[in-house]
């Protein structure tokens, strides 16, 4: 008798991974589901995106050769200050666990984040959905995702 899997993990990875885009992932839709769909791949999972965190950076760290040629840097391991243009999206389980749901989800950030169509400028944390208590002007509590 064959048992049933459970597709939603008990425990997930802990911790975000940092992803740096050059501008020509950053400015395409396509080349960064592409990179997204390569990450998810390295990450163990590349039909879901439900095991981590991933913040997605725009490339800024760069370093002058002698010769005056210009290379990117690897990130540093240290965390990073948010920046004013860091946008957190959180995704629901019914989005994270497929990957085409997830590349929809991108798209429609896209959308949300203004007339270019593309990443360029922003930092972007996709990350599981997580209960967030907002309280109004009148002590009031209510609860958002989760």
């Amino acid at each position: 008798m064959a048992t049933a899997i459970d597709i939603h993990p008990k425990t997930r990875a802990r911790g975000t991974v940092r992803v740096s885009l050059p501008a020509k992932v950053a400015y395409s839709p396509d080349a960064l589901k592409k990179t997204l769909g390569g990450l998810l791949e390295q990450l163990g999972c590349p039909h879901c995106f439900s095991g981590a965190d991933c913040l997605f950076m725009f490339e800024r760290d760069f370093v002058v050769d002698p010769q005056a040629g210009l290379n990117a840097v690897a990130l540093n391991p240290q965390p990073l200050p948010p920046r004013e243009s860091t946008a957190v999206v959180s995704l629901s389980r019914g989005i994270r666990f497929d990957i085409n749901k997830v590349f929809k989800a991108v798209d429609s950030v896209i959308n949300t984040l203004g007339p270019c169509p593309c990443h360029s400028g922003f930092d972007v944390l996709y990350q599981n959905e997580l209960p967030v208590i907002g309280i109004n002007d009148k002590g009031e509590a209510q609860q958002f995702g989760g």
